[in-house]
């Protein structure tokens, strides 16, 4: 283009591609602005999703109908519900960020999109937080329709304090960063989709029982696992968010403990520390497997 500027839009079937936009701010070389490339893989990303009717039943309506065939008839009205309710919740969440972004990462890739990504000038970075943004928007929308769908069904939620929708929300953020960055390793190296949705399901549910069901009953993981409850990732952010939202007792009377709930900061930078690992994990596959690599070829 010889203005050197562009636009990135939504193209054919959903690919990402550059148009001319005389307004529209350029990097040096001439490609798209950064920040202008993350907003566009985000948007698509998005409207992928919510298109997608598999991508909603999954990562909307199976976590909640989970919920009300075991949470509400396996659990009493009032606070053990509600527990329920966030244990689901964060089963939903991570059921988008890890099976239904690496379905869609692996559907792009075979449809052979990156074969017109890679002949533009697009920022792998750009592309992968982009979709991270996306895949962030589906599952908060996942976790808050089946506390929604908790408190609809008698379940008891309340805040702990005046930091509790913070904390839960960047404890639910910074997990769900982690199992992002593992779905593009699993959609880089498994070239079929039905693989993909296999591992990633079995992973989800793997990861679920062998911690106590999230960590909502550690009495109930297999072996030593129930005393790893506050450092496993998917049981870590669990209890955090059980803590912060529903009113549990820190006795020996609930099911919950021992161990003890988590509450210190310790709790939230380990899972920073997991959120690092997974946004690096996915930069470095994303960059060498998918673009250097030519990922899906």
């Amino acid at each position: 283009m010889s203005d050197g500027e562009a636009s990135m839009i939504e193209g054919e079937h959903g690919a990402v591609s550059f148009r001319p936009v005389s307004e529209t701010p350029t990097t040096g070389n001439g490609g798209v602005a950064w920040h202008r490339q993350s907003r566009a893989f985000a948007v698509r990303t998005l409207r992928e999703l919510f298109r997608n009717r598999a991508a909603l039943v999954w990562g909307l309506a199976a976590p909640a109908f989970f919920f009300l065939v075991f949470g509400v008839l396996l659990g009493d009205p009032g606070v053990q519900r509600g527990a329920n309710a966030v244990v689901f919740g964060v089963f939903g969440a991570f059921s988008v960020s890890l099976v239904i972004f690496a379905t869609a990462l692996s559907a792009d890739l075979k449809a052979k999109r990156y074969r017109k990504l890679r002949s533009l000038p697009v920022s792998p970075t750009a592309d992968l937080l982009g979709r991270f943004a996306g895949g962030l928007a589906l599952a908060l929308v996942s976790f808050v329709l089946v506390l929604a769908v908790g408190v609809a069904t008698d379940g008891t939620l309340a805040l702990r304090s005046a930091v509790s929708v913070p904390v839960v929300l960047g404890a639910l953020v910074l997990f769900c960063l982690l199992a992002m960055g593992a779905a593009v390793l699993v959609a880089s190296v498994l070239d079929d989709g039905e693989y993909v949705v296999g591992v990633t399901n079995m992973l989800t549910l793997a990861l679920f029982f062998l911690t106590g069901y999230n960590g909502l009953l550690p009495s109930m993981a297999p072996g030593p696992l129930g005393e790893l409850v506050n450092v496993l990732p998917n049981s870590l952010a669990t209890r955090l968010a059980v803590y912060h939202l529903v009113p549990v007792g820190s006795g020996a009377g609930t099911p919950l403990v021992p161990p003890a709930l988590p509450t210190g900061v310790e709790s939230a930078l380990l899972l920073g520390g997991y959120a690092v690992a997974g946004v690096v994990l996915g930069s470095v596959v994303m960059r060498r497997r998918i673009y250097d690599g030519e990922g899906g070829e």
